[in-house]
């Protein structure tokens, strides 16, 4: 079973190289990951890595989705891009920050 785009990668990865021992990252909306054994089989562990540490400054990220500062998500992918961006002087519309509201919702609508 497939949970996320890292997980894809890691089993995509290991058929490239023709080996297993393989850990996979995607970097998307956030962070994903994945790990395939010797033999190129999912494990079903490894795979959310997103809310790990990453930068342990007191004043690091917040991620409303996790209830600590400075996990992976907020420096890695889509969220960190449009974050570093306004750093870098780069104007985004606000709804695509990540403290927009529209960010921190699950919204299926097309």
């Amino acid at each position: 079973k497939v949970i996320n785009d890292g997980e894809v990668t890691a089993v995509a990865g290991g058929q490239m190289v023709g080996e297993g021992c393989l850990f996979g990252i995607s970097l998307g909306s956030s962070e994903g990951s994945g790990y395939v054994d010797a033999d190129g089989n999912l494990t079903g562990w490894i795979n959310e890595n997103a809310y790990n540490p990453f930068d342990i400054n007191p004043e690091g990220a917040v991620n409303v989705w996790s209830p600590h500062r400075g996990d992976a998500s907020m420096y890695l992918g889509q969220r960190a891009a449009t974050r570093l961006a306004k750093k870098g002087g780069i104007d985004l519309p606000a709804d695509m920050m990540p403290e927009h509201p529209s960010m921190n919702a699950a919204s299926h609508v097309p």
